[in-house]
């Protein structure tokens, strides 16, 4: 089986252990069984083990945001091995990707990037603590160039794993969205590109990985 499909079987698969919770075209929610669900068994034993993906000896019952780690777990379930630079900061392992350093995985323009199962989707954010994130995909391939260069800080971000994609659609699947691994789906243009505003999109990272 391709890696993939096997990313996407994960992924899947651990929507399926927290219920499948959903977040529809048009913002409605499904499928939550409790506000913040990561807060309760066995759902934040889940969150633990994506914590173990990227060596933290978190347990699930702790207050850093884990939706890198969430990918970090999947790529690692996934076989992806010494292949993907598995952090808990998603600009972390986006700078080494961006550096050309991981064959088989490269960072795109969102803006000009035709999505494909595999992909990432990935998003600026902000919240407490964090600096201003880059808001275009120039700027952040900038910022990413700093970080695994040593000069600056890492910022606040978010992934997703692109699951399907229809016409005019892409579900995807990411951890720590709405306090549990939920299935998205976003809005695109004619061409296949993220056309979305609940996001701020600033990169693509292009699966290719065999």
């Amino acid at each position: 089986m391709p890696f993939v499909d096997d990313l996407i079987a994960i992924a899947r698969r651990e929507s399926l252990r927290w219920g499948g919770p959903a977040e529809r075209l048009d913002g409605s929610l499904v499928g939550f069984a409790y506000p913040r669900m990561e807060n309760k068994a066995p759902y934040w034993g889940y969150v633990g083990d994506y914590w173990q993906a990227v060596g933290s000896g978190l347990d699930g019952r702790d207050a850093p945001a884990w939706s890198a780690a969430f990918i970090s777990y999947c790529f690692k379930e996934a076989g992806a091995g010494a292949r993907f630079p598995y952090d808990q900061n998603h600009s972390k392992y986006a700078a080494a990707i961006g550096s050309g350093s991981f064959a088989g995985l490269s960072l795109e323009d969102p803006a000009t990037t035709v999505l494909a199962p595999g992909d990432l989707i990935w998003a600026s954010r902000t919240g407490d603590d964090c600096r201003t994130p880059p808001a275009t995909f120039a700027a952040a391939k900038a910022e990413l160039r700093r970080i695994f260069q040593g000069r600056a800080d890492t910022f606040c971000s978010h992934s997703d794993i692109v699951v399907a994609v229809r016409g005019g659609e892409v579900d995807v699947i990411g951890g720590n969205v709405k306090q549990a691994v939920t299935r998205t789906t976003y809005k695109l243009d004619g061409a296949g590109r993220i056309s979305d505003g609940r996001r701020n999109f600033i990169g693509v990272i292009r699966d290719t990985l065999l």
